[in-house]
């Protein structure tokens, strides 16, 4: 009979926690219709654990602005599947004011393809190197102000408010946090091990350029859905290709 080979052990470096399990800690529950980001999340205290839903009255971009608002100065960093200019634009505020030292982005590789139109803007106000694309469409955000001041966010939420019932997870925990962290990071790191993925991203700037938008696009939350400042499904399909 013939024995299995023992596969040898991967470096600490190569190491990535597929799951995490914690006990003990108490977690609040929140349900609203009509709270703002932060009415609904609330004083964001070491330990704090918040499961809640919403009925889209606010979107990831007004979490990660009470959660930097709480935690700054922060690093943010963000996975979601698609975000437009405005978010983009309320991110860099945040940035420019000195709450967020550090902004990066995970982004679908529609976001960057198919609509230069909406992320020709995005990668003009924060440059080539602040994005990477690949085959994401978790909504993970990590806030990280440094010890016990570490925040991790996951939702349905897209960055863009969208009028549907949406659910949220948020953490301020350091282990929960380093372990979104170096997930964020493994992507990031993967995404960005060759050249290719930021030549997408500067032929996509370039393109942009080409076409004379010179900064003046428009942003695809605003005058969409018959005045009401969503898009509508149809837009959204055009836009991003789903």
């Amino acid at each position: 009979m013939s024995r299995r080979r023992k596969e040898p052990a991967l470096p600490a470096r190569l190491r990535r926690p597929r799951a995490l399990r914690y006990v003990g800690a108490s977690v609040q529950k929140v349900i609203s219709r009509v709270d703002t980001a932060a009415e609904c999340i609330g004083p964001l205290e070491p330990g704090v654990h918040i499961t809640g839903a919403t009925a889209g009255q606010f979107s990831a971009i007004d979490a990660v602005e009470h959660m930097v608002e709480q935690l700054h100065p922060c690093s943010v960093r963000v996975s979601t599947w698609t975000t437009g200019i405005y978010d983009v634009e309320r991110l860099q505020e945040l940035k420019f004011l000195g709450l967020a030292t550090d902004v990066r982005f995970l982004l679908d590789r529609a976001t960057f393809e198919k609509s230069p139109q909406f992320a020709g803007p995005m990668i003009e106000r924060f440059g080539v190197d602040t994005f990477r694309c690949c085959a994401v469409h978790a909504k993970v955000i990590v806030v990280d102000g440094g010890p016990g001041r570490r925040a991790a966010w996951r939702s349905s939420m897209n960055l863009n408010k969208n009028l549907r019932t949406e659910n949220f997870d948020i953490s301020v925990d350091d282990g929960i946090a380093e372990f979104w962290g170096q997930w964020f990071d493994g992507l990031w790191d993967w995404s960005g091990r060759s050249r290719d993925n930021r030549a997408i991203i500067q032929a996509v700037y370039d393109r942009w350029l080409s076409q004379g938008s010179g900064g003046a696009a428009s942003d695809p939350h605003e005058g969409a859905g018959g005045g009401s400042g969503l898009i509508t499904a149809e837009e959204f399909a055009a836009w991003f290709g789903d």
